[in-house]
């Protein structure tokens, strides 16, 4: 990937957790509240681990088939919502980076909702 200075400084300004992993599951970067979401387990130290390394076995087998569908050109985004103890929606976008028309990777944003924000149309 090219250029994640001046994606670090874009991105620093989106006000939800942004990580993004390459091609081979290798997280290559995290703005500020990425890391500060995933300090627990190891904040700035994942960037450059392996993504799977970061989740359970079916986890990794979600994430498996999600590259694989991107892959061979399924390019929909993946979206699931967490709900917390507090009440609040965790939610996650799971978008493919595509790069001279080749699948590159994945961009994960992930923030917090507020029930009471939320509408359905």
């Amino acid at each position: 990937m090219t250029g994640l200075s001046e994606l670090g400084t874009f991105l620093g300004g989106l006000r939800v957790a942004v990580t993004i992993a390459d091609e081979d599951y290798r997280i290559v970067f995290m703005n500020d509240l990425a890391l500060e979401h995933y300090a627990a387990q190891g904040g700035e130290n994942l960037i450059g681990t392996d993504l799977l390394d970061c989740h359970n076995a079916e986890s990794q087998a979600t994430l498996r088939h999600m590259y694989d569908r991107y892959r061979t050109g399924d390019l929909a985004p993946t979206r699931y919502h967490i709900a917390k103890q507090d009440g609040h929606i965790q939610s996650i976008v799971l978008i493919p980076l595509i790069v001279d028309s080749q699948f590159k990777g994945i961009t994960e944003l992930l923030w917090t909702e507020h029930p009471e924000l939320v509408f359905d149309k």
